[in-house]
């Protein structure tokens, strides 16, 4: 397969940011403990439930997974809980170290894997670019509304398949961990990691999940936040948001008929872009 060698462990969990960066420079993988409250699990897996239900009930459900698992898109525009997961210091800290300092939303989704499902193909995040490229591009994480257990589906892991030079083999020779952790842990890891859905073996578990996922601000996101953002979520949206959502010109790219100047953030209200002077956060000259 390769010649690097993977360790089929987990990092410990910690609560230490400083730590976890170094869990993400051995294993690709961090797993911080605590990231979210108990009240903030409940809240966001109670919001979580009812947009799916919704969705389901609606014949608008998106089914994976062989057609047990569910994933909700787009949840920036689906309840400011999931908002307020873009600001939360594990994002601001692991983003920025993995990503040197800036970067965008890609997507921002949820998955709900059910007993029955099948295991999703081992993939890289950013398996979309040349292997070659030695950084990361990307960033996700698996924020845990329940706990993560092999027999529910958690996630697959390969750690240290982030120094691996090649995207994996699809042929099931390549043995994986599951990602265990308890609710309200975050899994932060590499673009470059190889991974997957589990198979959630239980009778009666869901497992609950929210994935964020993180690009370099000169990519294409997953998701064309720009379009696909609600009206409201816009008119209400902070600067940072804006920013993260791609409505901000960074060093010349993303503007409209043009470059409107370093940093700016861009805000469409009727078919014209407004102005926001007051940005906060790092500009970035253009070059």
């Amino acid at each position: 397969m390769t010649d690097v060698a993977v360790e089929l462990e987990l990092p410990p969990l910690t609560d230490d940011l400083e730590e976890a960066k170094g869990h993400l420079a051995r294993f690709g993988i961090a797993r911080v403990a605590g990231a979210l409250t108990p009240a903030e699990v409940a809240a966001l897996k109670g919001r979580l439930s009812e947009q799916a239900a919704a969705e389901r009930q609606a014949g608008l459900a998106f089914l994976d997974g062989g057609g047990a698992n569910q994933r909700v898109w787009n949840l920036p525009s689906k309840g400011e809980v999931f908002c307020d997961l873009l600001r939360k210091p594990v994002v601001r800290t692991m983003a920025r170290h993995l990503l040197d300092g800036d970067y965008c939303l890609s997507s921002h989704t949820a998955n709900i894997a059910a007993p029955g499902g099948v295991p999703m193909v081992l993939h890289s995040d950013q398996g979309y670019t040349p292997r070659a490229i030695e950084m990361a591009l990307t960033m996700n994480v698996m924020w845990m509304l329940v706990d993560f257990t092999e027999d529910n589906g958690g996630t697959r892991l390969v750690p240290g398949s982030h120094r691996i030079p090649t995207e994996p083999p699809q042929d099931g020779s390549v043995r994986t961990i599951s990602a265990v952790g308890p609710a309200g842990t975050a899994l932060v890891f590499d673009g470059r990691v190889w991974h997957g859905t589990g198979a959630n073996t239980t009778t009666d578990e869901l497992r609950y999940g929210v994935l964020t996922y993180f690009c370099r601000p000169w990519m294409r996101p997953q998701e064309n936040y720009t379009l696909s953002t609600h009206p409201d979520v816009v008119a209400g949206a902070d600067n940072e948001l804006l920013a993260l959502l791609g409505f901000r010109v960074w060093r010349s790219l993303g503007g409209v008929q043009g470059p409107w100047g370093p940093g700016t953030p861009l805000t469409p209200r009727f078919g014209t872009v407004t102005r926001l002077d007051d940005f906060i956060g790092e500009m970035h000259p253009s070059p």
